[in-house]
C-alpha cells in the first residue's frame, strides 16, 4: 500500500470511531431537566445568580417561567 492508502484508511476509520463513541440523548439529572418550549421559558441560572432562588443545599440551577400564548 502507499502512503496515500494509508492516511485514507487512517481517516475512514477515525471517522467512524467517532462518530461511534458519541453518545445520543442526556444522561443523569441532565434528563430530568426541563427544557424550553412554546409555553415555557426556561432561564439557567451561573452559580453566582442563584442567590434568593432556594435553600442553600438545593438550589435550583433554573427557573421555569410559562408564556402567554
Amino acid at each position: 500500500m502507499t502512503m496515500t492508502r494509508y492516511v485514507l484508511v487512517f481517516a475512514v476509520l477515525s471517522t467512524v470511531a467517532g462518530c461511534a463513541s458519541k453518545s445520543a440523548g442526556c444522561a443523569g439529572d441532565a434528563c430530568k431537566r426541563p427544557d424550553s418550549a412554546q409555553n415555557q421559558l426556561v432561564i439557567w441560572w451561573s452559580p453566582d445568580m442563584r442567590q434568593g432562588l432556594g435553600d442553600n443545599d438545593e438550589t435550583p440551577d433554573f427557573t421555569v417561567v410559562p408564556l402567554r400564548d
